[in-house]
């Protein structure tokens, strides 16, 4: 038995648990399953069944990815450029302010002299934030608790800006409205369907397809896989109510539910040697630095590492970068095993995807747990990687 086998055996025991299921696989370029671990339940309940690889997750910001894809298919046909201007296709950006000060009620904003591009959406270098993620925002965000909030995307995320796009990077609502680029882009069909002729079709899926708004599919739902959440004594309590859960609209930095066979498909897809989601070109952008080493937004995202330590393991500072649609690790982390020059990002729900297009292998893991990145499901998904890249090794791929 492996030291991971070991751990995920202790976390996942039915009684007291610590994380409650764990689906961890990974696939190699030709789309073959080349490593599937899965332990513990579907739920926390005591007539929970054994987990295994059917139920449907809540993705939280592991959407982005797929958002992303579709956004640059979009600059692909032509649509749009990486770095044209998009407020023909949004106009609410026309006008959209820098906020500079917050001070009770009272907000100070100055001028944006900079339009959005596809490719700020893309990297996180738009001047976009979420509240929880910028202090500005999160000022703003409780000085209006008492109006009501809409659901609809193109109001829900109607934040002012923090930063002139392209000085800085923020983790935040920059991939919602990227959905919102690519619906209006192709006259207004819904993101779903989008995803679904163009994402999901392509890379071989049939139906049911991955869904926004799970709640509102029935039979899809039934097939969730329960969440918990970690209690400050490191209890888990039943939790199915998230956050990020929207049923009105489709939020295409969240709103995914799909299962784990579905989700590895696009990523297979992505180290595939006859890619058909993207040119070979365009992936290669996805995996180039976006942001200038030793620039403020490369500060600024070192500065979020909350945001995406449990997804990138103990890399050092100077190995840290962003792509288009992930965080870019430039050099190894030995203490794992992993390799240079992987993409990667993750979900709300204790989800982690990785991409490594030079060794053509690609890992997802998921759980149901809140909150992201705690000491636990990190500790777990550290053992994981470093669980899989042994075998890969010993295995001479590398």
């Amino acid at each position: 038995m492996s030291d991971f086998d070991a751990l995920v055996a202790e976390y996942t025991a039915k009684e007291n648990p610590k994380v409650h299921g764990v689906i961890c696989k990974c696939v190699d370029k030709n789309g073959n399953e080349i490593y599937n671990k899965i332990a513990g339940y579907n739920s926390l309940s005591a007539d929970a069944v054994p987990l295994d690889e059917s139920p449907v997750l809540k993705l939280a910001s592991a959407t982005k990815l797929i958002t992303s894809i579709a956004l640059l298919q979009c600059i692909e046909k032509g649509l749009i450029t990486l770095d044209s201007p998009l407020t023909e296709i949004l106009p609410e950006f026309a006008d959209i302010q820098i906020l500079t000060d917050v001070s009770g009620s009272d907000f100070t904003f100055k001028p944006s002299k900079t339009a959005i591009t596809a490719r700020h959406l893309l990297a996180h270098t738009s001047g976009l934030g979420y509240p929880f993620t910028n202090r500005l925002l999160g000022l703003r965000a409780q000085a209006r608790k008492t109006l009501k909030p809409s659901l609809r995307v193109t109001e829900k995320y109607r934040y002012p800006l923090v930063f002139e796009p392209g000085t800085g990077w923020l983790y935040g609502c920059s991939l919602d409205w990227a959905g919102v680029v690519v619906s209006r882009l192709h006259d207004g069909i819904s993101l779903e369907e989008y995803m679904i002729d163009n994402i999901w079709k392509k890379v071989g899926l049939s139906a049911p397809f991955p869904r926004f708004n799970i709640s509102t599919h029935r039979e899809y739902n039934a097939r969730i896989m329960h969440g918990a959440v970690q209690t400050s004594d490191g209890r888990l309590e039943p939790c199915d109510s998230w956050a990020f859960d929207n049923p009105e609209d489709q939020e295409g930095g969240s709103g995914l539910s799909s299962t784990a066979k579905d989700y590895l498909a696009v990523l297979a897809d992505l180290i595939s040697e006859s890619p058909k989601l993207l040119k070979p070109e365009t992936i290669t952008e996805m995996f180039t630095p976006q942001l200038v080493p030793g620039s403020a937004s490369v500060e600024m995202l070192l500065e979020l590492r909350a945001a995406w330590g449990t997804v990138a393991g103990p890399v050092a500072d100077d190995a840290v970068n962003h792509g288009l649609g992930g965080v870019l690790f430039t050099g190894p982390v030995a203490e794992i095993g992993q390799p240079a020059n992987v993409l990667a990002w993750g979900g709300a729900t204790n989800i982690v995807w990785w991409v490594s297009r030079e060794l053509g292998v690609a890992g997802f893991f998921a759980t149901q747990q809140a909150p992201f990145g705690n000491p636990t499901v990190t500790k777990l998904v550290n053992a994981w990687k470093k669980d899989f890249w042994m075998e890969f090794n010993r295995a001479d791929h590398v």
